[in-house]
Order: structure tokens, then sequence, then C-alpha cells
């Protein structure tokens, strides 16, 4: 679909998210075999046969009808999680970025997090990794990351500079109702808990900056009642 409308020498397909296998594999493809070839001559030819395998055993499974019929359920299973995400990020003053040439992944701004902590991004991917929410991942602002000398600025994103961090969710192949309902619940949860801290931290901070002012008035007191008892001091002694 994108080829009819602009330039694609070649694209790369997870094969978790396009074919139900496990994580570990990617098929490259394009619209020219020279091309193609050129790439596959780069490859060593020493990983593991598994992916390769897996697809075969998946393919031979489903059959042709059995993966048209993913593909159909994961355009619907990508409205029905975008509308979940968009629920969830008003809740928490975020917004569902507006995505319309990408029909699989989605993202949400994460502005909210950033402006109160700097690592509050990423604690928000580590937790939901520790809750087996693997497929969503977490882009900060400004990560800068360098590859063979070259600097990645905006590492994981699509622009260097990237107005705000943001998480991304996508709409693998396979996935029911069920699991969106599971991530929503969970990352729903991983929000709440991180807005728990800031608002303790918050709470903290100020509780700190109002013993520090009382501090300053307490010492202030404390020389103007110097200075009185050595003016009536002096006064006495004249």
């Amino acid at each position: 679909q994108g080829a009819r409308v602009g330039r694609i020498d070649a694209f790369v397909q997870s094969l978790d998210k396009n074919f139900m296998v496990p994580v570990g594999g990617a098929i490259i493809a394009g619209f020219n075999d020279s091309f193609i070839q050129e790439i596959s001559k780069m490859y060593p030819g020493r990983a593991s046969a598994s992916p390769s395998l897996d697809v075969l055993i998946t393919l031979l499974s489903l059959g042709s009808n059995g993966y048209k019929k993913l593909l159909k359920e994961r355009k619907e299973m990508f409205s029905y999680l975008s509308n979940q995400l968009k629920k969830l990020s008003e809740a928490y003053n975020e917004r569902l970025l507006h995505t319309p040439h990408n029909p699989i992944s989605l993202a949400v701004t994460l502005k909210t997090l950033d402006e109160h902590r700097e690592k509050a991004v990423t604690q928000l991917g580590s937790m939901l990794f520790t809750r087996q929410v693997s497929g969503a991942r977490v882009v900060p602002l400004g990560s800068v990351q360098t590859v063979s000398g070259y600097a990645f600025r905006g590492f994981m994103s699509h622009t260097d500079n990237y107005p705000c961090a943001y998480l991304n969710a996508a709409s693998a192949i396979g996935m029911k109702t069920q699991d969106v309902d599971l991530f929503i619940k969970r990352l729903d949860k991983c929000l709440k808990t991180i807005r728990k801290e800031q608002n303790r931290e918050s709470d903290v901070s100020g509780i700190d900056s109002y013993d520090k002012t009382e501090d300053v008035d307490n010492e202030e007191m404390a020389l103007k009642l110097d200075n009185v008892l050595l003016d009536t001091y002096q006064a006495a002694a004249s």
C-alpha cells in the first residue's frame, strides 16, 4: 500500500508481530529482487534456523485463508486499541497522537510524566516490562545513542527533535480483545503508581521548603531580639 503512493526500497517485518511466532527473527522484503539479493548476500548464514522453521510451520498450519483472517482481525483490534488508549490518555491529561498513515502502531504522549521527573518515562517502560507487557515501549525525550561513531539524536524516535516523550503500542497479529483490555488495565495501574509517587515527592518538597522558610523567619526573629537586647544594654550602660 505504501509503495503505491511513495518510494519503499525495502521493509522489515518482525516475525512475532506479523506471523505469530516467538521473538527472534525478521523478514526483509522489497519490490526490487536484485536489491533484496544484495541484502541477503550480507547475511553470514550462521544464525539459528528456528525462526525460519517457526514461520514455515505457522503458515502451513494457518493456510492462506487463516492468515488473511488474522490480518482482518488485526485491523479491528487496531480500532479497539486506539479507542481504549484514547480514553486512558485523556484520563491522565495526555493525548493519543494522530498518525493516520500508520495502521499498526499507536503512540500516547507522556508529557505530564516527563515534566515532573526525568526518569519517570523510563520507569514506566520498566514497570510495564516486569508486568509482562513486552510489546509496548517508551521513547524518552532527547535520547542520544552513539553507534559506530554516529550519534543518533532522538534515539528510538522517528525524528531528531520530537516535542515530547511518548509510549508506543502496536496491534500485533493474533491480538484479541482480552489482550487489549489486560494491557490497558496494567498501563492504568502503572500510571497511577507513578502519579502517586510524584504527588508524594511534591508534598515532601513542599514541606521542606516550608521548613526552610520557617527556619529563616526564626533566624531573623532571633537577630532582631539580639539587636533589641543590645540596644537596651547600651542604653542602660550610658
